[in-house]
């Protein structure tokens, strides 16, 4: 009997953009001890600084309600964005460890959440965000938050930016890249 040879294995495709920026925001993301949930309105750092800044002023008006005697029925009304993180998370914004929870995970979120950059030509709509931004946290991390950019310069597509990664998905560089077909074609027309 001959002995078998070993086959060789089959070359692994090679990876594409998204893969690229997954494994980059797996990689650079520390571990974050939350069982938390970040509804997926809460798109960008910013709507995480507003969150943490309002968490701190009820954390302030019940500290200052607590000296001075006020009910709890003086409470200020939460904007939209807290009570669905609230809700998300079965908090009571009158309990102070439910309100503590909340500020360390806005402040944990604030100082290592990946953030993504994304540039586009136009506004981009709010539900194509929370898709992206819904996408990004399936693929990528659990919390990851984009900031969205506009530059009318690239015709139509996205660049996408991480902190050490750079992609080019607009058109204008599918034209610069492609060029030498282009003219080629127009030439081939004329």
């Amino acid at each position: 009997m001959a002995p078998e040879q070993a086959q060789p294995a089959a070359a692994a495709p090679a990876p594409n953009a998204a893969d690229i920026v997954c494994a980059r925001l797996h990689a650079a993301a520390q571990p974050m001890v939350f069982n938390l949930k970040l509804p997926i309105q809460i798109m960008t750092k910013a709507d995480v600084s507003r969150l943490d800044r309002e968490m701190r002023e009820f954390e302030d008006f019940f500290a200052s309600a607590a000296v001075s005697g006020a009910s709890a029925k003086t409470v200020p009304q939460p904007s939209q964005l807290l009570t669905i993180l609230l809700n998300e998370n079965n908090f009571n914004l009158l309990k102070a460890d439910d309100r503590q929870k909340v500020i360390t995970f806005l402040g944990t979120l604030r100082a290592k959440v990946p953030v993504i950059h994304i540039s586009f030509a136009v506004d981009p709509k709010p539900d194509f965000l929370m898709r992206i931004v819904n996408w990004f946290r399936t693929q990528a991390h659990p919390y990851a938050l984009v900031q969205i950019g506009l530059r009318p310069s690239i015709a139509a597509g996205c660049v996408i930016r991480t902190t050490n990664k750079y992609f080019d998905f607009s058109f204008k560089k599918h034209f610069e890249d492609n060029k030498a077909k282009l003219t080629e074609a127009l030439k081939a027309v004329s």
